[in-house]
């Protein structure tokens, strides 16, 4: 089992990546909206999460598990 700390850093690897950026200042009860993720980067949030932690999350839906914190609880369910 990947440690909160080990998720957080695959969460804020895939934000990089998808926000082609290399500073990612969102805060675990940020909603990814506020944070300006929009539906698009949200999916492609999911497909990389996946990817990184190993984890099928399914039919996850990031308009409700919007924060790291809810997708961190989600992915160590």
């Amino acid at each position: 089992m990947l440690s909160k700390e080990e998720i957080r850093h695959h969460f804020h690897d895939a934000i990089k990546k998808i926000a082609e950026t290399e500073e990612v200042t969102i805060a675990d009860d940020e909603i990814f909206d506020d944070y300006g993720l929009d539906s698009l980067d949200q999916m492609n949030l999911l497909l990389e999460m996946e990817e990184r932690v190993g984890h099928d999350l399914g039919e996850l839906d990031l308009s409700v598990h919007n924060t790291f914190d809810l997708l961190y609880k989600r992915i160590t369910q």
